[in-house]
């Protein structure tokens, strides 16, 4: 899952999609996959009737048109069709399902998506792809540098933070980024405001969460057979719930390029349910990149259970 081997590049006919073709040009560059795809879903209904009604008499398809449309762009703006393996893939259908469903079908180690594209009207894609996609999931802004230097991984000694970690390493072989955690922590008295407690006692409950955290940083990278020297991992109180904020301020600070995040997602019934944090991340307002990493198995799992639970 660490290859990243084979990237699906969602379009959706915007302005975007410049962006997304010339990023998906900067990963084929860096990551050396061995095939990308770019895939637009089209959905007929959408398409404004002045211009179906100048198009009466077509030679081929409308997917055919559209399919040519995007090869001549990607031609203008992607530079590694020698060396990688292009698709185009033109299909009709709603655009989540159909994403998703070819990363089922398809070896799809990581899905680049504009983050515009699921907060633009109804429907919110990315979220649905996030939260659904088997593959990992990259989201860029039009604004996302076309670097990878510093990278920051959350941090919350999870399996899940043990796969973005070992993720970043994989980037860190692939572009010498320099990777930090961030290790975002409550008190737990904050759950309890009843309770009254002097600043001085206060001030000693956040140290001792603090080297709570030092501690168990260690023993994560200990687990990992990793050295918790090699890379740095600081940490913020977080009192007002906003663990996404802070990691992006954090970000922002450090001057990262990426911020990586371990999906944490749970099946209630048929659906799967993202956490709080991946999804605010993925907000259109947050221009530095997210990369949402993904447990292909797990996923593929609990889409199995969503599919037998409705049939």
């Amino acid at each position: 899952m660490y290859q990243l081997d084979h990237i699906l590049v969602c379009l959706d006919l915007s302005e975007m999609d410049d962006f997304l073709i010339r990023y998906g040009n900067f990963l084929a560059e860096k990551f050396k996959p061995k095939s990308i795809t770019f895939m637009h879903v089209m959905r007929t209904y959408d398409i404004p009737k002045e211009i179906l009604s100048t198009l009466p008499d077509l030679d081929a398809p409308l997917s055919e048109i559209v399919r040519e449309d995007i090869k001549e762009k990607i031609d203008l703006l992607f530079n590694h069709q020698e060396n990688v393996e292009t698709k185009v893939e033109v299909q009709e259908g709603a655009t989540t399902e159909t994403i998703v469903h070819y990363s089922q079908k398809n070896p799809i180690t990581l899905t680049l998506m504009g983050k515009k594209l699921g907060y633009k009207g109804r429907g919110s894609v990315v979220r649905k792809v996030l939260s659904v996609s088997p593959s990992s999931v990259l989201l860029i802004s039009e604004t996302s540098p076309h670097k990878i230097e510093n990278v920051l991984v959350r941090m919350d000694f999870s399996r899940m933070a043990g796969m973005a970690l070992k993720m970043a390493l994989r980037l860190q072989e692939l572009t010498q980024a320099k990777i930090f955690c961030h290790h975002v922590y409550k008190l737990p008295l904050e759950y309890f405001p009843q309770y009254s407690r002097s600043k001085q006692e206060e001030e000693k409950l956040r140290q001792m969460v603090k080297n709570h955290s030092e501690k168990e940083y260690k023993k994560f990278m200990k687990r990992l057979k990793l050295d918790p020297g090699r890379i740095p991992c600081t940490s913020t109180l977080d009192t007002e719930n906003e663990e996404a904020h802070i990691l992006y301020t954090k970000a922002l600070n450090m001057g990262a390029d990426l911020v990586i995040i371990g999906s944490k997602v749970k099946s209630e019934l048929t659906d799967v349910i993202l956490d709080n944090t991946s999804e605010e991340l993925a907000g259109a307002e947050k221009n530095i990149p997210v990369f949402v990493v993904k447990d292909r198995k797990q996923t593929m799992g609990f889409l199995k259970t969503m599919f037998d639970l409705r049939t």
